[in-house]
């Protein structure tokens, strides 16, 4: 099917997508520690504080990580009010909303309304022609950015047909497909941020940032924020040799996250390090006891000084 190119965007958009680039912290959401059922909400102050101090910039509540698909309607609301609250004059607050367009648009709304500047909306299952009316409806009631998030692995030039919907400002893209990030910044240029996953097991994130990445999405950014943003800033430099020593420092931490979880690794990892991690929800499980000794050992080769009970 053929598609247009937007139109220039709102500058208030304009000026969002510039700022739309770096590191963005997938936030856990930490559970009452004696009922999962509850929301531990001076836990989520307290680890949004941490970040804001640690200089990032850019906080997705509600993602992957904050495990979006366990949350009612009025957890979420409630997350994305504390975290919005805590961080909108200091830092993008970019929380996601799920692929039910309906509830995506009430959910989307409401963080316009608490002052968001941008929504990552997850895709529904199904057809592109209904992956782009999803994604048609929520630019049709929202004045805030978009955040497109291809998980279907679909192709560059659907990624630019949904550039023609002009609220969009930016696509997630954790394919792993460089060709295809290639091919979409040919296509689009400066017309959306793209936002993409690192691997530091491999160390190929110096290529994608050489080819138009213009940032990345993370959750060990929750306990280790300064070697996150240190990948990012070394990028600015094109200082490749330092990325990759900070990989090389964060590759373990990936790996067992790989084994455990990201969820779990990271709630266990933040209490540890005396930040919330809180109950785990199910699905989640917790890490087993060989699983806890490894991120013990691996956050004090780091220098950290974890504590465990």
């Amino acid at each position: 099917m053929a598609y247009s190119m937007s139109q220039t965007l709102p500058p208030e958009l304009e000026d969002l997508k510039n700022r739309f680039k770096g590191v963005f912290a997938f936030l856990i959401t930490p559970f009452d520690k004696k009922d999962w059922m509850k929301l531990d909400e001076e836990g989520l102050r307290k680890n949004v504080r941490f970040l804001l101090e640690n200089g990032v910039k850019n906080l997705v509540p509600c993602g992957g990580t904050g495990e979006l698909f366990s949350l009612t309607p009025e957890e979420h609301k409630r997350i994305v009010e504390i975290v919005a609250s805590e961080a909108v004059d200091k830092a993008i607050v970019a929380p996601g909303v799920p692929g039910n367009t309906k509830l995506a648009i009430e959910l989307a709304r409401h963080a316009e309304k608490v002052g968001c500047q941008a929504v990552l909306a997850f895709p529904p299952a199904g057809s592109e022609e209904g992956i782009f009316l999803h994604y048609r409806a929520l630019t049709e009631s929202l004045k805030i950015g978009l955040w497109v998030y291809n998980t279907p692995g679909w192709k560059p030039e659907f990624t630019a047909r949904l550039a023609s919907l002009e609220r969009v400002i930016a696509v997630k893209d954790e394919t792993g497909d460089l060709k295809s990030l290639i091919r979409t910044k040919r296509l689009l240029g400066e017309r959306l941020r793209l936002i993409c996953g690192v691997d530091h097991v491999t160390r190929d994130t110096h290529i994608w940032f050489m080819e138009g990445m213009d940032g990345y999405t993370c959750g060990l950014i929750n306990f280790v924020p300064k070697l996150e943003l240190g990948v990012y800033e070394a990028s600015l430099s094109n200082d490749w040799e330092t990325m990759h020593e900070i990989q090389r420092r964060l590759e373990p931490l990936q790996r067992l996250r790989g084994e455990a979880g990201s969820i779990s690794m990271v709630k266990e990892a933040n209490e540890m390090l005396g930040l919330a991690g809180g109950a785990h929800r199910p699905p989640q499980l917790p890490l087993t006891e060989t699983q806890r000794k490894r991120l013990q050992k691996l956050l004090e080769e780091l220098g950290l000084r974890p504590r465990v009970p």
